[in-house]
């Protein structure tokens, strides 16, 4: 069971890892986003033109738009304050998952990964918690004798149900 339980470390810390990428490149999409947003307002403006004096609904469409630039500068800045801070925290998280994960990895045989490759390609989360008797993957019990079979841990113990490997 301890090989099932280094598993499922190494697996929460992958998770982790992902996550922590996923994090700093929707940060990046963000970014993205709201300069997108800011040209597009730019190109309104200068679409616009200065209008004349006498016109009064070209002048007030004109200073709608230049306040909807300034917005869009201003969320920018906003979120360019807020960015550095949130990616660095992340860039550190990732890195720790990153680390703790391949320190797990060199403890795993060979044939833990194997069998985690099997599992994963039938679903989402191979490696799940036994609780109360129950399969956290499928919330289904455990018969008797995989309940024996996962007591003793002297091998991996996978569920009748979902084909999980059970910790």
């Amino acid at each position: 069971m301890l090989e099932a339980r280094k598993l499922l470390e190494w697996h929460l810390a992958r998770e982790q890892w992902k996550a922590a990428s996923s994090a700093i490149e929707q940060l990046k999409r963000e970014e993205q986003e709201l300069q997108a947003r800011r040209r597009e307002c730019q190109g309104k403006v200068e679409q616009l033109g200065v209008p004349a004096e006498d016109d009064i609904d070209a002048r007030i469409a004109y200073a709608l738009a230049q306040q909807e630039l300034l917005l869009a500068e201003k969320d920018i800045e906003r979120f360019m304050e807020e960015r550095f801070a949130k990616e660095m925290d992340l860039r550190q998280s990732r890195q720790e998952w990153e680390d703790k994960a391949k320190k797990l990895e060199e403890s795993l045989a060979p044939r833990a990964f194997l069998l985690y490759e099997q599992v994963a390609e039938n679903v989402a989360n191979p490696v799940v918690e036994v609780k109360r008797r129950s399969c956290m993957g499928c919330f289904l019990p455990l018969s008797v004798a995989k309940m024996e079979e996962w007591r003793k841990g002297k091998n991996f113990v996978q569920c009748e149900e979902c084909g999980r490997i059970l910790v």
